[in-house]
């Protein structure tokens, strides 16, 4: 079986997206990239991609870690994660969100929203974390949705670096 993430780079299932030996519970910060099953344009349903950016607040409170940067698009969902004092890792986080913004799709759709896990990348320094800040808002303006990141609804920073 083979996928795509967010940006079309195709893996393989047998392809490990994880870091070997890597404690995805550390306090890192994360670029996450998660897919919409079968790449589908689903978050161009404004009540769904409204509610989704809601299903990504209520559970930031619940689990307590920090969103500095995110941007929903019509097939995929960009996320800039620090776990911070949740005591979760990266994975319960991501299927967190997954399921309770599954229960959100519920509403108005049916059948599966989200492709099998996610894609991540740990943020190495403050240059990484600038230039994934920057490739995030800048993502519908190079997908020729918007002229300007802030014209794109779904677009965000919740949280900043202390």
């Amino acid at each position: 079986m083979t996928t795509r993430d967010g940006d079309g780079d195709v893996y393989t299932r047998r392809d490990s997206l994880r870091l070997s030996g890597f404690d995805y519970s550390s306090r890192r910060i994360y670029f996450v990239t998660i897919v919409a099953d079968k790449r589908l344009r689903v978050f161009l349903d404004r009540r769904l991609a409204d509610a989704l950016v809601e299903c990504l607040n209520i559970i930031r409170e619940r689990l307590r870690f920090y969103v500095y940067s995110y941007c929903l698009m019509p097939d995929h969902l960009h996320m800039l994660l620090g776990l911070g004092e949740s005591g979760r890792s990266l994975g319960e986080i991501c299927g967190a969100f997954k399921s309770i913004s599954t229960r959100a799709y519920w509403k108005w759709h049916e059948g599966k929203l989200w492709q099998r896990g996610y894609f991540d990348h740990i943020i190495r320094n403050e240059e990484d974390f600038a230039e994934c800040v920057e490739y995030i808002k800048m993502n519908p303006v190079r997908k020729n949705l918007v002229e300007t990141w802030e014209q794109w609804p779904h677009t965000g920073r919740i949280d900043y670096l202390r």
